[in-house]
């Protein structure tokens, strides 16, 4: 409220206030630092006043970012409190990296970029002048875009998206922000898919530009269309500019975490929940693409949320909006009157791997709540849900089952690739609902969650390697996600779990065999190597590395040949390599498989912006775990020597 002169009194009033609280919380502080000691330390933290009572460390501990972040149980890390150990050698170790030393989906942030903050002065006229590269370019991005199979977006119609598109070039002055915005993502995303096409606007020079990046330009597209009114465009929209910030990283981002909790909401908002044949007045075209558009936003939310060890957002009790039919764009249009039935699922269309993905997700789903539940869940609803996950992935299409890849020389890398993320998801959700069961000792938990790791981790060795050059899936190294590397991540800590169960109890029957144990040696082995080509660019994998590297040597310090791996070497070589090939202006692949997993984004950055040249290999190799006093190994898994 204003009054004469202008004064906003609530304003005032509210800044009044919180002035008055800071001055009792300060207050408080030296009141408790006098003596006394009933008064809660939480006011020390929010005062910003040190406990001279405590050490430095421990109240840096305190607070620590870090250490005041919750991940619950669908969180790869979580199964450290299962390895307690490990646990207390990993708080021993400070840390390697900085945040600042990786590249993140905070790569390309500047300071127009930011949809959370203030808008700035953006005017479309000046968007499309600075950002929008010549209608050649933006042709051949969207003739790449539409051509390609795996991610093709639902929501996005080809046919009218087309339409849309010769619109906007008629007139360019006339066009929706939030149009634009997404079509800015389109073209970033296709930008991703065609690294080897000498594109003017390829990856390198977007992300080198930074400011102007195609990016950028969708974000200030989104602030100046006011994307958090409920409107048409908004949310697919946003949901296209989180799902490219997604692609720009290999760790979880919390920022697009953020985004997907505000797509789901302005969804529920909107009644995207609802099938359009219960709720509001849609045409037959209208109504598929929000069934389409709302099936994203499950499958993302949920996969997100997965990583970050965070319930969904969304309760699927709460919703009634049907699965999209298996149709081709070209088998319906806005002037359809009665919808087709669903295509066969015998012939791998673009959609097919979608469709299947999101049945899936009812199974996922469960899993994931029965992991963040704090409610004891019992033998018999495990066993159900176990039979559960088994019957949703028998009835995937056999097109899209998992197959070795000497099986797969005769088709398309699509669908190889489809066929992973598909196995991936049936995969990680039994290393999941049996996880804790198996920490338990529990034999069939136990036997379900290591034969699931075993798999996730061998497949995506053997993906990682057809990415190299010269194998079946160069080409698709861009379909290399934040997503498929935390289940490789998750499938290493069922691994090393395994192995410290079997340390923990060696003088029990083991329900892991002897020739098991060797596999999921060899495979650790494998994939620290793996893990030390992902870190420059991932915190979680160089975490991870490290753990296996702590779970090896320590399981074979018996052996004659105690050290596992050189770290420090390996690290420095991987690190090396990767600053040799983002400095090269050369459009050369690296060599050494070390490079292969590396997406062509990150892997042809720049010197100037990538930052692999700040690593202390000094640092990391001091780091001295032998002298922690961990349990024994069963004396017949010590045997073998897994340095040959």
């Amino acid at each position: 409220m204003l009054v004469a002169g202008g004064r906003n009194t609530i304003a005032e009033d509210k800044l009044q206030h919180l002035e008055t609280l800071v001055t009792q919380l300060i207050q408080n502080q030296k009141s408790d630092a006098s003596g006394n000691s009933n008064s809660p330390r939480k006011l020390q933290l929010l005062s910003g006043i040190p406990d001279k009572g405590r050490s430095p460390a421990e109240t840096s501990a305190e607070t620590s970012p870090a250490r005041e972040t919750y991940v619950g149980s669908t969180h790869w890390s979580s199964m450290l409190e299962d390895i307690h150990e490990l646990k207390i050698a990993l708080a021993e170790t400070p840390e390697t990296l900085k945040d600042e030393q990786f590249i993140s989906s905070d790569l390309l942030k500047s300071d127009g970029e930011l949809i959370f903050g203030l808008p700035g002065n953006y005017s479309l006229g000046r968007i499309i002048s600075q950002f929008l590269p010549p209608k050649v370019e933006v042709d051949r991005f969207l003739a790449r875009y539409f051509q390609g199979e795996t991610y093709i977006v639902p929501f996005i119609h080809t046919y009218q998206f087309q339409r849309q598109y010769r619109d906007f070039w008629a007139d360019t002055a006339k066009v929706n922000p939030l149009w634009l915005s997404m079509l800015f993502s389109v073209c970033h995303m296709a930008s991703l898919f065609g690294r080897n096409s000498g594109s003017p606007y390829s990856p390198r020079r977007a992300l080198s530009n930074g400011r102007h990046s195609l990016h950028t330009a969708a974000g200030q597209c989104l602030v100046l269309g006011k994307y958090h009114r409920p409107q048409k465009f908004g949310i697919e929209a946003l949901a296209l500019y989180g799902q490219c910030k997604n692609l720009l990283t290999l760790d979880p981002s919390q920022e697009v975490g953020t985004i997907l909790s505000m797509i789901v909401r302005m969804s529920y908002g909107m009644g995207y929940h609802r099938d359009p044949d219960h709720f509001g007045n849609f045409t037959v075209f209208e109504g598929e693409m929000r069934r389409r558009f709302w099936a994203s936003v499950k499958q993302m939310d949920l996969m997100t949320c997965f990583q970050l060890g965070l319930p969904s957002n969304i309760n699927l009790e709460h919703c009634d909006t049907r699965s999209p039919r298996n149709l081709l764009d070209s088998d319906f249009d806005e002037d359809t009157i009665t919808l087709p039935i669903s295509r066969s699922e015998n012939e791998p269309s673009k959609l097919l791997w979608f469709i299947v993905k999101e049945r899936q997700v009812v199974s996922f789903s469960k899993v994931c709540q029965d992991a963040l539940s704090f409610k004891e869940t019992s033998d018999n609803d495990i066993i159900e849900l176990d039979a559960e996950i088994r019957r949703m992935y028998a009835s995937v299409p056999n097109i899209l089952q998992a197959r070795p890849m000497e099986e797969s020389i005769a088709d398309e890398p699509f669908l190889i690739m489809t066929r992973i993320y598909i196995h991936f998801i049936y995969l990680k959700s039994l290393c999941v609902l049996h996880r804790k069961y198996m920490a338990r000792g529990h034999d069939f938990s136990t036997r379900t969650c290591v034969e699931a790791g075993m798999k996730l981790v061998h497949q995506f060795i053997e993906m990682n390697e057809e990415f190299a050059p010269g194998g079946q899936l160069h080409n698709q190294r861009w379909m290399l996600t934040n997503f498929t590397v935390n289940d490789f991540l998750l499938g290493n800590m069922v691994l090393s779990l395994a192995v410290h169960s079997c340390q923990k109890r060696s003088t029990e029957p083991s329900t892991i065999d002897m020739e098991t144990r060797m596999k999921i040696v060899d495979l650790l082995r494998q994939s620290y190597s793996v893990c030390l080509a992902i870190a420059p660019v991932s915190k979680d994998a160089l975490r991870v590395s490290q753990i296996i590297r702590l779970t090896l040597n320590r399981a074979f310090a018996k052996s004659t040949d105690l050290t596992v791996v050189s770290s420090s070497q390996e690290l420095t070589a991987a690190s090396n390599s990767i600053t040799d090939t983002s400095t090269s202006n050369s459009a050369a692949e690296p060599a050494g498989s070390a490079i292969s997993i590396l997406p062509p984004w990150q892997s042809s950055m720049p010197g100037d912006d990538a930052t692999f040249g700040l690593f202390d290999h000094t640092e990391f190799s001091s780091y001295e775990f032998e002298g922690i006093d961990w349990m024994n190994l069963d004396s017949s898994l010590a045997m073998y020597d897994i340095s040959a």
